[in-house]
């Protein structure tokens, strides 16, 4: 039997719906993957990396009660340096509810109890070679420090370009760090590593000059543009990243008080 014309006007509409949908479908897909390449592309064009964090199964049922942080490493031992980290760690980890135990101190009583500096040598040794203390000297540090974790930050990139006067472009600050958490027990709980670069603003080659200053044998002149940000200005946004991404205590249960310890 011959369709009549209304039933077949019909099935060409159905079928026309059919593929406008399927065609739909497949622009949005298309969309969707151009869109996440683009965006892999935006990323690796921009050279930034992103934070990395790997947390322990443990730490959501370990009651940690406080930590202690370890003297900051460098490789070229950079002393100031490491002091701007530790000082950097303090605002943002009084947010946790941990009782902190900072470098200072730490280094304090790590010297009474052990006698010498001896174990700061050690604990330094450790954190450039493995980004960590080992398990064994971490529960003889959380002994004598009467805490339930150490937590060592190590900088891999410790950098600041700035410009000279007969150059144009943004002077920069970078720093690369890593840090661990390891309890009482010697079990690695939480690592955190990543960059930060911040940028001055825009230096001129054209710019006037304001004035010379001596420079080795010869002298240079002054344009009074700014240089690169301070290292603790770079420090304190990849800081606040971490604590955000730091390990909780375990939440009591209903009913009962949290247990205590360290």
């Amino acid at each position: 039997m011959t369709p009549r014309p209304r039933e077949e006007r019909g099935r060409n509409m159905r079928g026309t719906l059919r593929f406008t949908l399927r065609a739909g479908a497949l622009l949005l897909a298309l969309a969707l993957a151009w869109a996440a390449l683009a965006g892999a592309a935006d990323d690796k064009k921009g050279g930034k990396k992103l934070d990395q964090f790997w947390t322990s199964a443990e730490a959501a049922k370990t009651p940690l009660r406080s930590v202690a942080l370890l003297p900051g490493a460098t490789y070229d031992n950079d002393l100031k340096a490491e002091k701007e980290i530790e000082i950097s760690w303090g605002p943002p980890a009084r947010t946790t509810p941990y009782r902190w135990l900072f470098s200072t101190m730490s280094k304090d009583l790590l010297r009474r109890a052990f006698g010498s500096d001896s174990i700061l040598t050690v604990v330094r040794k450790s954190i450039l070679k493995d980004g960590r203390v080992d398990s064994l000297t971490a529960r003889a540090l959380c002994y004598a420090l009467h805490t339930s974790a150490v937590l060592s930050i190590r900088a891999d990139q410790w950098a600041q370009i700035e410009m000279e006067w007969n150059q144009t472009g943004k002077p920069s600050t970078t720093v690369g760090l890593k840090a661990a958490l390891v309890d009482s027990l010697g079990r690695l709980l939480w690592t955190a590593s990543g960059t930060e670069t911040g940028e001055g603003p825009m230096h001129n080659a054209d710019s006037g000059t304001l004035g010379v200053k001596s420079s080795g044998l010869g002298t240079e002149p002054v344009t009074g543009q700014g240089g690169p940000p301070a290292f603790e200005e770079v420090l304190s946004p990849i800081f606040t990243r971490w604590i955000a991404n730091f390990p909780a205590p375990p939440a009591a249960p209903s009913g009962t008080s949290a247990p205590g310890g360290n």
